[in-house]
Parts: C-alpha cells; structure tokens; sequence
C-alpha cells in the first residue's frame, strides 16, 4: 500500500452477509473498491468450473466470481450443470456501462437514476442539463482508455460517452421518485462478491406531489423469487418512510434477492434488487416509470452477531482480509477492505493498471510518452508532493506534478521523459514520493532483465543473475502439456521458484517473470521473445499429467508415441499445431506442428467444430486455418446450425467458414430471402452481425470495404520504420477500448501493427524469390475473371518499394491474395484449389507471425467472394 499501514478494530455486534444462492443467475457488477469489473458466479467453488466465453475466448473460473479481463460485449457462462447464461457487457453504440451506489450494474435498457451512480466510460463524459460533479476513480484491471467516474445526475437530463455513435444518449430518469433511503451499510466491509453489508434497514420513501391529500395510501409488499410468497402488504402514507414487508431485524439481514410492489390509486410501480435506479422511458397506461432497488429482508434472528476477529491487522501491502460473521445459527464469509494508496504507469499515453505495489519499469519505457500517476488519500495532499529519483541513496532529480483538470485531489500526475537520459547507465534506480515528511518507494527502475537465467534447484527452480529487488511472482507453463492451467508461484528472495511434485517431472518449462502480484485474469501464452521470459530446457519428463487423451499427446510431444487420432484429440491438435513453432523452440518433438496440421486437416468440418474446445484466440486458429488448408475447406451445407451456434460463441473464426452456405442471406439480394430458411438457419445467421459487425455487412451488401486502406504498408509505414521502438507506438497504437467487429478499422490497426512489430521475420520470408512470384500468380488468377477480388488484393499494395530492406511491406497484400484463394478453392474451384496448395507452404509462416493479420484477411475474404458469387447469380 505503498507504506501505509492500517488496522481495523471490528466489533462483534456487526451483520451477516450470507453467500449467495447457488441458484441464482451470474451478473456484472463492480468488484470491490471499483478495481475490477466481474460476473458473479454462483455456488461453491468445490462445485465445478464455470468456462466463461468473452467474444469467443474461453476461459475458466471458479465461484464466487470471474474478473471481466477487459472491454467485450458479451459473456456467455456455462455452469457446472451446462446451463448457459449470457450477459450483454458492452454495446459500441452506447460505449458506457452504469453502476448503482453499491456497484450492481444498472440494466442497459433502463433510463439511468436522478442519482449519485458510477460511470464506465470511453472517451469523455458528455451531459446536458445540470453539472454532474464528476470525480475519476481508479480504472479497474484491464479496462485501459476507459474511464471510471463517479457522478450526481440529479439535475442531469441526459449522458452519453464520446466514443460512442454520435447522437446516442442516455436518458436520466424523470417523472415521481420513489427512493430507497436511511439504510447504512458497514464501512470496508463487503460481502464474497463485492456486495455491500447492511446494518441498519433501508426505507422507501414514497414522494408526494404538491396538494396530494395524506389519505392516499401506498401498499408496499416484498416477494421472494424463489417461493413467490408475499409478505403482509404494509400501507404508507406519501412523504413518508416506509420498509416494505415485515420488520426488519437491525443485526442480522439475508442477502438472498426479492422483490417488491409498491402501488398507489391510479400508478404502479416495479421493484427489483438492484441499487436505487429507474428504468427507460418505460410509462405503462398508469403513468409511473418502472424502476428498480435492491432490499435486504429479514434473516429470521435477530440475535446478536459475532466475527471470528476482533481485530484485524494489515501489512503494508494488504488492502483485504476475510473474516466469518456469525449469529449463533449461520456463518457467512465476508471481506474487509480498507482505503489504500495506488500507482499506475502510462507508456506510449495508454494507462495501464493500478498497483497497490511499487512498480517495476524497465529503463527502455521512460523515453517519450510515459507517466507515473500517484493515488493518495485527499488529506494527505495539503503539500505538493514530490518525485524523486533516487539511486544508491543520493537523489538525483524532483519533479512536480502536472496541474491537471477534472481529476480527483488526491490524483497526482508526473511525466517521466525527463528521467530517461538520467538512468541510462544506472544498473538500477529508485522512484520514491517525498510526501508528509515519508519518502516512499512508488517504484524501480531497471536497464537489464529481470534474471539472467534458470536452472533447476532441489525442489524447485532458481535464477540466476537475479536483479529485481521487490516482490517477484512467476507464471510456469508446461511444454509438453501446453492446454494445462499455468502455475503461478511467488518468488523468494533468493531467487528460488517452489515447484509442486507433480510439475517437477513434466519436462521443459517456460518460466514468465512478473514484477509484483499476478493479474487476476487468465494470463495468455508467453512471447519467448520477452526479455522476462526464461525457458527451461533441460528438464527431466517421466509421466504426463493426468490420464486420457491429453496424457498421450504429452506423450507424443516428448517423443514417445505416436499423435492420437479420433475426435477427442483435435482440440489438443489445433492447440500443438497454434503454438508449435514455440514449442519446437522449447524441446517438443521436431515434426508436431506438421502433423496436428495434417491431422486436421484430413478431419475436415469435424476439425472446425472441435475448435470450439481448444480455447484458442480467432488469431491462433487463423494460422492453423492457413497452414492445414482447412481455410479452403469446402462445404456445402450447414447440416447442424445448433451445434455451429456453440461454435460461434467459442471459436468465431471457425463458425465463420461452417456457416459459409447461408451468408448470401445477408447480401440482401432478392435471390435470398431469408423467409424461406428454417428456423435454426435463421438465428445461426443472427450470430454473425456480433462477430463481423456493419463493415462486413457492407462488404456482403456488394458494396466497397469502407475501411479497404486501412492496414495496408504503404509510405507511412516506411516513415514509422525509421523511428524509435515508443514513437512507432504512439503512433501505430489503436486503443480499441470499445470491442467491435473483426473488419472493423480498430481491429485492422491492431493487426496490422502486430504484423508491423514482426516485420523482422517477415522480411525473411518475404525475400524468398517464389515470394514474389506467388504474388504475380495470384493476380494473375484473379484478373481472369475476378475482376472485383482484383481490385481487393490490388488495393492492398504498398505501392513502389525503396529497395529490398522494404520487402516485408507487401505482406498484407501477400496474406489477402492466400486468403482470396483459399476461399474461391471452399466455394468450388478447381483452379483455386490447386493453387492454395502451391501457396500453402508460404503463407503459412507468414501467418505464424502475423496471426491477427490473417485472422482478418481470412473473415474479409470470405465476405469478398460471397459478395461476388451473389453478384453472379443476380
């Protein structure tokens, strides 16, 4: 906590928090403290894994809850038992999400309240009417370019994000307030999902207009979901508070959700739990908005309320601790979290995530665009602190904060340019805050790795050459069981890694180093490249882990055996032949990649559902596609829509080309009219718009790719090449803080600055003599009767070269021409057939290195050449 230290003395009358009811449905809501958005999960955790899916990539989590790991607009989670439940998180029109006082999530189509609420926002905040006061909170794990602010909509008429589509608002509640109030929740105090205590009842008040006579009477009564009963109606007078249902113990509350009904002569009114809010300009003929609250009813005791600590103490880097509340009769597991101080680092104007932990920065990020943003508690601002550089206890430089508007007061930004020349040819540096008399360490900064090395130790592992001086956690993953759930493990301070029994006998191992606390996301697979990342090579392998078909293809991968064949291997297949090149790097057999290629593509269409399990991003199955041929798999007929759908909401790249039959039912051509598909068809085809979104449907349409420039290596590429590492960032850098289609411009600027970053190896390749012959070949084919997908893969061109150092520059153009071909070889041509396969063996590196690249080209291809054949037919 960035050396504050606190202790919380609780009293042992305070109320319970029960945990939730197994049966209910995940939600979203804003994780404790606001540092992180999650999906409540219910159950225990010794129930079974949830898999949750954010646009297509799978995860797993167990209960309570599942940290969103960043902006996607949905979630699909499928519990223990199979059953699916989808969250809408994101909408790009809207690009804001809506949090009540107690960090539940405000339904999107519901009006927002004439309250205090949080605000998760793209861009800046737009409002009319009324100042909202806003204030910015810390922005939770993951959420980077968005903005998390707290604001009073009292007064306010409408808001909108600036990201979003021009002229989309939301409308803030109007018309008679019906408010919960006079409730009072435990301070740092929350339940194992965030929520929050209560210890003294909420109220509702039922406002009254002027000259409403007191006899009108409202009738309030609390109805369980789970029984449907209805408690006793209890009559209020206008004006007045009133607790809807019996009366409410004030010790002990049970947090299980109901519902409410408050009505009136001539008005309705609908109450749900949920923190205060009121729904869209929903009005039924009664005349009262719909609106929504969240009641905590009675438990059923009202005896006194134990915690199994009296005292809690904190270390200097805690924040949470859990205790048991007890009544005598139940125990409910809940949180304290108490206030504590942060940093966040920005590199390249992007920020990244807060810590609570001094942070670890390499020396290399400190040039051009990069800050340090120092959180404290208001009261402890009154003096301007100062930055300080420090090494080997001599300070060799103070800066001030920016002076900076519509920030909270105890926000303080410092730009770090101005330390990049200074620690240069400092092995390593401190960056401490002179605040309050204190001199506190917010950060190290390093020239060198991490570590130099790793070798095995005893029972574990230990680097070598080891120079970060904090905290240090290590993220393991198994070479020879690449789908297994990595191991993460806190490294002492001798540089020694502890290693479970079973993973000292899995064989080689890459060690990613991590300076602080693991995020709280399922981490992707490493870049060996990374300057923290270490392989360990030479490490023994006796049994794989587990049992099955995963057990034999770890197996395989050390060289023992041969590929298991059969369904239930091909999602170890496209995961081996996704990742092969690092594994061959790392020790696995030399021939695997090219033999799960093959494997998968003898499967056929069976490959492309199975990828549904294999957890891999669009990108990774995009280079499997390219290199196994399944790209220009052809297929005639969507024979099971149901099981595609599954296939959408796993591996959308794949869903793509099983559903390839029915996409000229979106050209909108009279020839295709979607009335006469049966019922499954039709909603199969609904899943496609989430997926490719309005450039795609353009494309479909028949008409130009409104964003057919984008992506492509042309001059500006050229000039980008010849600027430092963190320009080209700046410069190149695409937020897309809001999740949209795969065609759309972000997407493509993603990819194409992935491929720029790999431009190194990509100009081996491209320097291959057939390189350029296969590009005059593709033209060539596509001129002789293709006039449209000419004009596509033309467009694509970086134009004239500046010498052969710049042969990398047509690689997007090279990776469209693969992707045209392979298409037109799945709608039916032979001549395209024939030449995929002569292309194969070059596009395939190619698109090892710049996955995300093909992974567009692949889906824009696709819509190119439906587009053309609906052209054809008329």
């Amino acid at each position: 906590m960035l050396g504050w230290t606190w202790r919380l003395a609780t009293a042992a009358d305070r109320s319970v928090a029960p945990s939730r009811g197994a049966t209910s449905a995940p939600e979203i809501r804003l994780g404790p403290g606001a540092g992180i958005v999650l999906l409540t999960l219910p159950g225990e955790p010794d129930a079974g894994d949830w898999q949750p899916s954010a646009d297509g990539e799978v995860f797993a989590a167990l209960p309570p809850y599942w940290v969103l790991p960043g902006p996607v607009r949905r979630v699909e989670a499928t519990g223990p038992t199979g059953t699916t439940h989808v969250s809408a998180i994101v909408d790009p029109d809207d690009a804001l999400l809506a949090f009540g006082a107690d960090g539940h999530r405000i339904p999107p189509d519901e009006p927002l309240p004439a309250a205090e609420i949080c605000l998760l926002h793209a861009g800046t905040l737009q409002t009319e009417g009324a100042d909202p006061g806003i204030v910015e909170l810390p922005t939770p794990y993951g959420w980077n370019g968005w903005t998390l602010s707290r604001v009073s909509l009292t007064g306010v008429t409408r808001v909108r994000a600036a990201a979003g589509v021009p002229g989309t608002w939301l409308d803030v509640a109007a018309g008679r307030p019906l408010v919960w109030e006079g409730g009072a929740t435990l301070p740092w105090i929350t339940g194992d999902d965030g929520a929050p205590v209560w210890h003294r009842p909420p109220a509702l008040r039922l406002s009254r207009r002027a000259g409403e006579p007191d006899a009108r009477l409202w009738q309030a009564e609390v109805r369980r979901p789970a029984t449907r009963s209805l408690s006793p109606v209890r009559p209020a007078l206008p004006g007045r508070s009133s607790i809807p249902g019996r009366t409410y113990p004030a010790r002990s509350w049970d947090r299980t959700k109901s519902s409410s009904t408050a009505s009136a002569p001539g008005a309705a009114a609908d109450w749900r739990p949920s923190s205060p809010r009121a729904s869209r300009p929903h009005r039924p003929p009664s005349g009262v908005c719909s609106t929504r609250t969240e009641a905590w009813p009675p438990l059923g005791t009202g005896g006194p309320v134990t915690a199994s600590e009296r005292v809690l103490a904190f270390s200097s880097y805690e924040i949470t601790k859990g205790l048991v509340l007890g009544d005598g009769i139940r125990q409910f597991a809940v949180e304290a979290r108490i206030p504590y101080s942060e940093v966040r680092l920005e590199l390249g104007g992007r920020p990244l995530t807060w810590s609570i932990r001094p942070l670890d920065i390499d020396a290399a990020d400190l040039a051009g665009e990069s800050a340090l943003t120092v959180r404290l508690p208001e009261q402890a601002v009154a003096a301007t602190p100062l930055l300080a550089l420090v090494v080997e206890g001599a300070t060799l430089l103070t800066l001030r904060p920016e002076r900076r508007s519509r920030t909270r007061r105890g926000d303080l930004r410092y730009s770090l340019a101005a330390l990049a020349d200074t620690v240069r040819d400092c092995g390593k540096a401190e960056i401490r805050l002179l605040v309050a008399g204190e001199s506190i360490h917010v950060a190290t900064v390093r020239t060198q790795p991490i570590a130099e090395d790793v070798v095995p130790d005893g029972g574990g592992l230990l680097l070598r050459g080891l120079r970060h001086p904090g905290e240090l956690t290590a993220r393991l993953y198994a070479v020879f069981a690449p789908w297994e759930q990595t191991l993460t493990a806190t490294v002492d301070q001798s540089g020694r890694i502890p290693l479970p029994a079973a993973w000292r006998s899995l064989g080689p191992l890459i060690v990613q180093l991590n300076a602080g606390v693991p995020t709280p996301t399922t981490p992707a697979w490493p870049r060996l490249r990374d300057r923290d990342t270490l392989v360990l090579r030479r490490s023994p392998f006796i049994s794989a882990a587990g049992h099955g078909t995963g057990a034999r293809v770890s197996e395989y991968l050390a060289g023992r055996g041969t590929l298991p064949r059969g369904a239930d291997a091909l999602p170890y297949q496209w995961i081996v032949a996704a990742r092969g090149r690092d594994l061959q790097a790392c020790g696995a057999k030399e021939t695997a990649p090219a033999e799960c290629r093959s494997a998968l593509g003898e499967a056929g269409p069976a490959a492309l559902t199975e990828a549904a399990d294999s957890a891999l991003r669009s990108g990774e199955l995009a280079s499997v596609l390219a290199g196994s041929g399944l790209a220009a798999l052809r297929i005639r007929e969507v024979e099971a829509p149901a099981a595609v759908r599954h296939v959408w909401r796993q591996a959308p790249l794949c869903a793509l080309l099983l559903t390839a039959p029915l996409l000229p039912y979106l050209s909108g051509a009279p020839a295709y009219d979607v009335g006469e598909l049966y019922p499954e068809e039709a909603e199969l085809l609904g899943e496609v718009g989430q997926f490719l979104r309005d450039d795609a449907m353009t494309v479909l349409a028949g008409h130009a790719d409104p964003s057919g420039s984008v992506g492509r290596f042309d001059a500006q590429a050229r000039a980008l090449d010849q600027l430092p590492e963190l320009q080209q960032q700046a410069v190149w850098h695409s937020a897309r803080v809001v999740p949209r289609g795969l065609l759309d411009p972000d997407t493509r600027a993603d990819a194409a600055w992935q491929a720029f970053r790999a431009r190194k190896d990509l100009q081996y390749h491209a320097t291959r003599e057939e390189f350029s012959e296969a590009l005059d070949a593709v033209s060539i084919f596509l001129d002789d009767g293709h006039p449209d997908l000419a004009q596509a893969f033309r467009g694509r061109g970086p134009g004239r070269l500046h010498g052969p150092g710049e042969a990398w520059m047509p690689i997007p153009q090279l990776s469209l021409g693969c992707a045209l071909i392979a298409r037109l070889a799945a709608a039916g041509d032979a001549r395209a057939a024939g030449l995929e396969r002569g292309l194969r063996h070059l596009w395939t590196p190619v698109a090892s290195h710049a996955p995300d690249l093909t992974a567009v080209v692949i889906a824009l291809a696709e819509c190119l050449v439906t587009a053309e054949a609906v052209h054809s037919t008329g």
